[in-house]
């Protein structure tokens, strides 16, 4: 009865990356996390008038959960010009913003279970960002000192090119960590609810669908 929709979407600070040259005597942590309470938005729709932006639904779905990762960071760095064109980006200090946004959707006067259903997806999300901090945490220490070489038309833009491969790098580690295993479990959440169509209670099922996770439940509590 539901479709699921997953996103993951790198917010970077002006445009690709903030970078700003490294500055001495500072006594701080070289890499600060801050990690944003997770956005709801719920929206009953009339099925005659979907509202803008909800994902396409395919009969008999009647409800959809989009659940989007966010990450934000800004680089603090040296760079070591190789050639006019080429530059090494070593990295100082991180700043890392992580963010998760629900947008559910269920049809006008649906069923409770339909509501406890996607509800059920929310807290699944919910389950993998509360270890969001510590893992953008430990991957940004290990990039602490790493590099990476950039080449572009000229020096700002390869420094731009070794910001964004930077980036691309917390990405990709924070997202296996985190939106994978998320969507995996989700996938689970499915299969063992059929959509939404078993009688097994919600919050059980979503016990079940994070069994493998080593990390405590915590499943947000489900309406």
């Amino acid at each position: 009865m539901d479709r699921r929709a997953f996103t993951n979407a790198l917010v970077a600070l002006m445009g690709a990356v903030a970078a700003t040259p490294r500055h001495a005597g500072a006594q701080r942590s070289a890499v600060r996390v801050k990690h944003e309470a997770p956005v709801v938005e719920r929206t009953e729709f009339d099925p005659r008038r979907p509202p803008r932006g909800m994902p396409e639904l395919t009969p008999p779905e009647s409800g959809v959960c989009k659940t989007t990762f966010e990450l934000a960071a800004s680089v603090t760095y040296s760079a070591e010009r190789l050639s006019q064109t080429t530059a090494r980006v070593y990295v100082d200090e991180l700043d890392i913003v992580t963010r998760l946004r629900f947008d559910i959707f269920t049809v006008k006067n649906g069923p409770p279970k339909l509501r406890a259903h996607e509800e059920g997806h929310r807290a699944i999300g919910e389950h993998f960002y509360e270890s969001a901090a510590q893992i953008a945490g430990e991957i940004g220490r290990r990039l602490i000192g790493a590099m990476f070489d950039g080449v572009g038309a000229d020096q700002d833009a390869a420094q731009r090119d070794g910001f964004s491969k930077v980036v691309a790098e917390i990405e990709r580690a924070y997202m296996a960590r985190v939106r994978i295993p998320s969507a995996s479990a989700n996938e689970r959440f499915d299969e063992i609810t059929n959509h939404g169509l078993n009688p097994i209670d919600e919050t059980e099922a979503v016990r079940l669908a994070i069994a493998g996770s080593t990390s405590p439940l915590g499943i947000g509590g489900i309406p």
